[in-house]
């Protein structure tokens, strides 16, 4: 998968992980809930790209009972 080949929901998905790198703060984590209510896309859509991305390797599953997501590469970057 390239840059070009992201769907809307795979770019607001890495677009919130991505949210305040190169600061201070944390960033780069979040649950599949919280990128629900970020990026406004159905909870199933959310979840189904989660799984393409994470299969991609763009993003890992840290955390299976909270379902919680770490940002691993963005292909726009490649």
């Amino acid at each position: 998968m390239s840059g070009s080949n992201l769907t809307g929901t795979d770019k607001a998905i890495l677009d919130v992980l991505k949210r305040g790198r190169g600061g201070e703060d944390p960033w780069g984590i979040a649950t599949k809930g919280y990128l629900v209510d970020e990026t406004d896309f159905s909870r199933n859509s959310v979840y189904n790209r989660l799984e393409v991305l994470e299969a991609r390797g763009y993003v890992k599953l840290i955390h299976e009972p909270t379902r919680l997501f770490e940002f691993v590469s963005d292909p726009r970057e490649e």
